[in-house]
């Protein structure tokens, strides 16, 4: 790392310790996190439930076109559901990627292909912004003492954006999808999937300043030093890559697109991020921004609406 960089994110993590003395410990991880270190998902049943019900209700779906087709691609690469779902193996081995480097996907639907190229090149930042989101409000929902600094926090960790600069575009896939609904109507839409890459020091300072300009919009002293005191654990959390299953990447869209319809009231969402259920936390991070990205990944997973 450049000492330019090194500088930037020792400041940045400077300034969040300083907010919370000499207080170092990290706040305690929330009954989900804690619960993913050891034993089976208490969820896991009514996870597995949910996939089933949304694949009962998927529209039928069909790829009429996909990149590189004439070249003898797939029309769904084997390192593509994989490295959605968070699992990047099969992907690195077609491509060079070394000095553990931070991968993650962007995605999104639309019906020009160029629309979605440059849709999911934008929408990235905002997905960053909302994987950040779900850790830090999950967190400061189990660890802050009132209803209302609770609220401060969501409100803050909603509006606070991420910069991708330092981030590397590795690849890139698009597929041209035919949906035909229970009625027979048929539409037309192109999904697009992006790979970017980032150096652990990279996404370090990402994790820094997001957690700088949450606690910058927020007050309440208290709640500013658990902001703070999260850096180390969030920063671990969020470079990890895990995988979901099939049964919780699909019920994960699912109850996603039904908040999209019937969102989480502000009343009610401090409580679905302290219920452990991680389908209640992605319902109650969602916002009309993510729809196409949530189109995409649908129908990667072939749960179209």
């Amino acid at each position: 790392m450049c000492k330019k960089m090194m500088t930037a994110v020792a400041v940045m993590a400077a300034a969040l310790a300083a907010l919370t003395g000499c207080a170092s410990r990290p706040a305690e991880p929330s009954a989900y996190y804690a619960g993913q270190q050891g034993g089976e998902s208490p969820m896991r049943s009514q996870t597995e439930q949910a996939s089933i019900d949304a694949k009962k209700t998927a529209a039928a779906q069909r790829i009429l076109d996909w990149a590189n087709r004439g070249l003898g691609e797939d029309a769904s690469p084997a390192w593509l559901l994989p490295a959605v779902r968070g699992n990047f193996r099969i992907f690195k081995q077609d491509w060079d990627v070394g000095g553990g480097k931070v991968l993650k996907v962007g995605a999104s639907r639309a019906q020009a292909l160029n629309a979605a190229q440059t849709i999911a090149d934008v929408q990235y930042a905002a997905r960053l912004a909302n994987q950040l989101k779900q850790v830090v409000v999950a967190k400061a929902a189990a660890t802050l003492g009132s209803d209302d600094q609770f609220a401060v926090v969501n409100d803050a960790a909603t509006k606070t954006k991420v910069t991708i600069a330092g981030q590397e575009r590795l690849a890139d896939f698009w597929q041209l999808t035919e949906t035909t609904e229970s009625s027979g109507r048929t539409t037309r839409a192109y999904n697009y999937y992006v790979v970017y890459a980032c150096d652990p020091d990279v996404w370090s300072k990402l994790v820094a300043k997001y957690l700088y300009d949450v606690t910058d919009k927020v007050s309440d002293r208290q709640a500013k030093q658990t902001i703070a005191a999260m850096f180390n654990e969030i920063d671990a959390e969020t470079r990890a890559e895990t995988e979901m299953s099939e049964a919780e990447f699909a019920a994960e869209i699912r109850a996603q697109q039904q908040a999209l319809q019937n969102p989480v009231p502000p009343s009610a969402q401090r409580a679905a991020y302290r219920s452990g259920d991680p389908l209640k936390i992605a319902a109650a991070s969602v916002t009309p921004d993510d729809m196409d990205y949530l189109a995409a990944l649908a129908a990667i997973a072939g749960l179209n609406q």
